[in-house]
């Protein structure tokens, strides 16, 4: 079976009612059971990043940035491309929109976590790096 909550058998409308695949909804929150992806989430739901806006906002190392972005590809939460020398992340636009919405309660109280307020801050304040460019995209 296919790792990403995307590509898995996708929400169906059953009578009335929305169906789940209980495996995509574990991966969902095993993706999210971690804290530093969960600040990176939250980061990525500003607009699209690449690694080194990620790396400055969190204060974290590249390498570790890297394999918790990995984690979250993986499971289908993010979509990434090359630009030249940079790397750049999003949240994947094709999430369904029941979890698109679980997204947007949980931002809501990520948004009250000092390290995520923190994170936020940097962001806002620092400039992006000479061609890092952007979409500027907002879910």
């Amino acid at each position: 079976m296919n790792a990403s909550l995307i590509d898995a058998p996708k929400l169906s409308i059953i009578c009335g009612m929305t169906h789940v695949n209980l495996e995509n909804i574990v991966r969902f929150h095993e993706a999210l059971a971690d804290p530093l992806r969960i600040r990176l989430m939250r980061l990525l739901m500003e607009r699209e990043l690449c690694v080194c806006e990620l790396v400055e906002s969190t204060r974290q190392p590249q390498y570790k940035v890297s394999r918790h972005l990995g984690l979250l590809k993986k499971a289908g939460l993010l979509h990434d491309w090359r630009e030249g020398k940079w790397i750049h992340y999003e949240i994947d636009s094709t999430i369904s929109p029941l979890l698109n919405e679980v997204l947007q309660i949980l931002r809501k109280v990520w948004d009250q976590i000092a390290e995520v307020e923190e994170d936020l801050r940097r962001l806002r304040e620092h400039d992006r790096p000479a061609g890092c460019g952007s979409k500027e995209r907002k879910i």
